[in-house]
């Protein structure tokens, strides 16, 4: 349900920046950087669940070494996250920008 959401917040994005959502270099920069903004407190909502899971299930007698791989492998995969949904949904946004200006122009 929560990526229902996240769809329409994108599709309102596209629509009231559509002037300034085109497909240029600075234009999808700007969708970017509000896909970040968005995506970015979605992430840090996941985060703040799975976070709490990964360190119960860190074992508490794992090495030092084998405990900061564990937790670069967690930052990388929240990090992938983050990119994965930026990158979508800002496509989402662009297209929904181009089709405005589509309509309108």
């Amino acid at each position: 349900m929560t990526v229902v959401w996240y769809v329409l917040i994108h599709v309102s994005l596209g629509l009231i920046g559509s002037q300034h959502f085109t497909v240029t270099n600075l234009g999808a920069l700007y969708c970017a950087l509000a896909g970040l903004v968005v995506q970015g407190y979605a992430v840090w909502q996941i985060h703040l669940v799975a976070r709490q899971r990964f360190e119960v299930g860190l074992a508490p007698d794992t090495d030092a070494q084998a405990a900061a791989a564990a937790r670069r492998g967690y930052w990388s995969r929240l990090l992938r996250v983050l990119i994965f949904r930026v990158s979508a949904f800002s496509v989402l946004t662009l297209l929904i920008a181009a089709l405005v200006r589509g309509a309108g122009g």
